[in-house]
């Protein structure tokens, strides 16, 4: 992939939009804190000064104690700010031993049910990659993969919680472009379907921004972060190879509804005792680009 000039700094991200949206920005937060002193409710806080308005989330919810729910719940209020995003790596839908897949399926549902105990009304599912891919019918794998999609999607929309597939940056993934995941989408076929994409996966598997076209309508939840073109990372907004500017465009043009979301996807840093400030900056950058203020009280200034 050939790399393109960019200024470095997300002060230098220019200030573009394809049309008025107020996006509504939030931060993946585990990712961006790990190994930082910010931990538990302090990095909820320190997300919410950087000018954070919500939460992505990864948790181990099969089997998770109610009390740990509760605990969370009381983290956020003290913290001053929801979970709104609860993400789901369900790898083996569609592994060929029906046991295998029967647990995934209920694990996948856990998430489910956690995103309901902490009030998020989205979870976001990675589908992982084709492990048996060549020595077991493709056309049987994919199917499985729709077929439990569709069983976790009926669940999650009794509950009123909407499901968005994410494309990976991998060779073997079963969704890595825009392509695959308007088939998976199509395929799966439920009211509480969308699409997420990652930018910055997309620059890795060299999709312009102008993929994200073939999305229009559909895409509700976005991860949103610059890339080095070449293998992934996660980096500030500005500070890498991609038209940012371009993606917050086309993102805004393609977006399900005025209600999508935008999580700042960063780290984690090899200095993560800088992180505040670079999620700061990143999260400054990113409100800039989708042209929502930034709060004057707390962080997202860019620094």
């Amino acid at each position: 992939m050939t790399e393109q000039t960019v200024d470095q700094g997300a002060e230098t991200v220019p200030e573009v939009i394809a049309e008025p949206w107020k996006a509504s920005v939030g931060l993946v937060v585990d990712q961006a804190y790990l190994g930082s002193p910010y931990t538990g409710i302090d990095a909820w806080r320190a997300a919410a000064e950087a000018g954070a308005e919500w939460l992505s989330v990864v948790e181990e919810a099969y089997g998770l104690p109610e009390e740990r729910i509760r605990q969370l719940r009381d983290d956020t209020d003290k913290a001053g700010i929801p979970i709104h995003l609860v993400a789901c790596p369900a790898f083996g839908l569609a592994d060929p031993r029906d046991a295998v897949r029967d647990f995934n399926l209920e694990w996948a549902k856990a998430q489910v049910d956690f995103a309901r105990g902490v009030g998020a009304r989205r979870v976001k599912v990675l589908l992982g990659e084709w492990v048996w891919k060549g020595n077991w019918s493709n056309e049987l794998q994919w199917s499985l993969v729709v077929e439990n999609m569709r069983r976790l999607c009926d669940y999650a929309e009794q509950y009123s919680i909407m499901v968005s597939l994410e494309p990976e940056a991998l060779e073997n993934a079963y969704i890595n472009d825009t392509y695959s995941l308007v088939q998976m989408l199509d395929d799966v076929a439920s009211p509480v379907l969308s699409a997420n994409v990652d930018t910055s996966h997309l620059v890795v598997r060299a999709i312009h921004p102008s993929g994200i076209r073939l999305l229009k309508g559909r895409l509700d939840t976005v991860n949103f972060s610059d890339s080095n073109g070449r293998w992934h990372e996660h980096l500030p907004p500005g500070t890498g190879v991609s038209d940012m500017a371009a993606f917050a465009a086309e993102v805004s043009s393609a977006r399900r509804s005025d209600d999508a979301l935008v999580a700042v996807v960063v780290g984690p840093f090899a200095d993560p005792e800088n992180a505040y400030e670079k999620v700061a900056a990143s999260l400054g950058a990113t409100r800039r680009l989708f042209g929502v203020p930034l709060d004057p009280v707390g962080g997202g200034t860019g620094l």
